[in-house]
């Protein structure tokens, strides 16, 4: 059942994506592709309603926001990847602080759309996309898969030149995503709520979006790679500390 689900999900969102993209390209309008981001939640929504009702909808998107939570939970969803990046930023400059700054202070409307972005497809693929894979399979292959589907979504918007880094090769993207996956399912898996994953999420693109970090703003590479070293070793130290519960089948 849950298998069905998944792959069901998955394919409606990339065809999705994938005819907004195609709809926002043929009338020569780039910011429609910024629908795309509502995709997953809203696919989550239809499709938890028609199989399992009003009870399955307030469980995706109540239950799993309103959980209990340890605040360790809560600052590591908000600076874990905003400190890797600001550490990026610094090794680049050879730690020196006097020359670190901020890319724009400007809050508005960057913020807004961040945060749309992040509740728009959070309850799809840490709110019904992953625990449905969780039960099939373990915590690192589940977040595995997820972050090989999400980061396939954003292809479309990619080859219209819009909603991912645009400097960037595609493969490296990929990786990026696929390190984001596993960093907040590990989050995830310890908390069992949506919240963490959106604030993991909104802190990312914050950190992207107002950090020296992507190459469309340094005109580099080299500070996004050592961005993803850093989250390379993290994600090694706590998959190695944490391999039993991490690695095993969780059903």
């Amino acid at each position: 059942m849950e298998q069905k689900e998944v792959v069901k999900f998955s394919v409606i969102v990339i065809i999705l994506s994938t005819l907004i993209c195609f709809i926002s390209y043929k009338i020569g309008n780039s910011n429609l592709s910024i629908l795309t981001v509502l995709s997953p939640s809203i696919v989550a929504l239809i499709m938890t309603a028609r199989v399992r009702g009003r009870s399955g909808v307030k469980e995706l998107f109540i239950k799993q926001t309103i959980q209990k939570t340890s605040l360790k939970w809560f600052v590591l969803s908000l600076f874990g990847i905003p400190v890797l990046a600001s550490l990026a930023v610094l090794t680049s400059l050879s730690i020196d602080v006097s020359v670190f700054h901020l890319r724009t202070t400007q809050l508005l409307p960057q913020m807004v759309v961040i945060v749309v972005i992040a509740i728009g497809e959070e309850y799809g693929w840490r709110g019904f996309m992953l625990p449905r894979l969780m039960k099939q399979f373990s915590v690192f292959s589940s977040n595995l898969i997820l972050g090989l589907v999400w980061g396939l979504w954003h292809f479309p918007a990619y080859l219209i030149g819009t909603g991912v880094p645009l400097q960037m090769n595609f493969m490296v993207f990929l990786l990026w995503i696929v390190l984001g996956a596993l960093f907040m399912g590990w989050i995830y898996y310890y908390t069992r709520s949506v919240l963490t994953s959106i604030l993991v999420h909104i802190s990312a693109n914050a950190a992207f979006n107002y950090l020296l970090i992507l190459p469309e703003f340094t005109g580099s590479m080299n500070t996004f790679w050592i961005f993803i070293v850093y989250l390379i070793v993290i994600l090694t130290v706590v998959y190695f500390l944490e391999r039993r519960q991490l690695v095993a089948r969780q059903a």
